[in-house]
C-alpha cells in the first residue's frame, strides 16, 4: 500500500510518500513488527507573486502527478489545529480543500490526524521537537540523513502515524 503524506499549506506543502510492506513475525517479540520502506518526500513552493487560483491549481497539480508517479491508495492530511493565526488557518484550509477536490476526483480515500499524534506514534511524546521527529523519521526509515524541509518530514510523520494506528486498531480487533 502506497500512503501519501500531506502537511498542508499555500506557501510551502509538505509531502511524504511511504510504501507499508506487510508485517513480519518479530522472533523476539512474538508479535508482528510493521515495515515502512520511504519512497520520497519535498515540498511543494507556490509564489506570493501568484494569484491565489494559480497558487491553488499548481499545488494540485503538483500531488496529482505524485499521486500518478507513485500509484498512491491512500492520502494523510495533518489536521491542523489553530488558536492565533486566523490567515493562516484560511491559507491551509484552502490547499486542504484542494487535496480533498483532488482525493475525491480519484476516489482516493483520505485520513486526518494531528500533529501531537504523529509525534506521540512516531517519538514517544506528543510535544517532541521537530528535530525529534526528523530523527525518530530519519532511525525508523533508515535513512541516511534526517528528512527535509520540516514539512515534508511532517508529512511522513503524519503517513507513518496513520500506519501505525492502523496495526495498533488491526491488532485489538478479534481475528475470525
Amino acid at each position: 500500500m502506497i500512503i501519501l503524506g500531506i502537511d498542508p499549506g499555500t506557501a510551502h506543502m509538505g509531502w511524504g510518500v511511504v510504501e507499508k510492506l506487510t508485517a513480519e513475525s518479530g522472533r523476539r517479540t512474538g508479535g508482528t513488527r510493521i515495515r515502512v520502506k520511504h519512497i520520497d518526500h519535498g515540498a511543494i513552493k507556490t509564489l506570493p507573486s501568484e494569484t491565489l487560483s494559480k497558487r491553488l491549481v499548481l499545488i494540485k497539480r503538483e500531488v496529482e502527478e505524485l499521486v500518478e508517479r507513485h500509484g498512491v491508495s491512500e492520502i494523510i492530511i495533518e489536521r491542523v489545529i489553530f488558536n492565533v493565526n486566523k490567515r493562516s488557518a484560511i491559507s491551509v484550509a484552502q490547499s486542504y480543500g484542494v487535496i480533498l477536490l483532488l482525493a475525491g476526483e480519484r476516489d482516493l480515500p483520505v485520513y486526518e490526524y494531528n500533529a501531537l499524534e504523529a509525534k506521540l506514534h512516531l517519538a514517544g511524546y506528543g510535544r517532541a521537537s521537530k528535530k525529534d521527529v526528523q530523527l525518530a523519521l530519519k532511525r525508523r526509515l533508515r535513512l541516511k540523513v534526517h528528512p527535509t524541509p520540516v514539512h515534508a518530514s511532517d508529512a511522513l510523520a503524519i503517513a507513518l502515524c496513520h500506519i501505525f494506528k492502523r496495526e495498533r486498531e488491526n491488532a485489538r480487533s478479534p481475528r475470525e
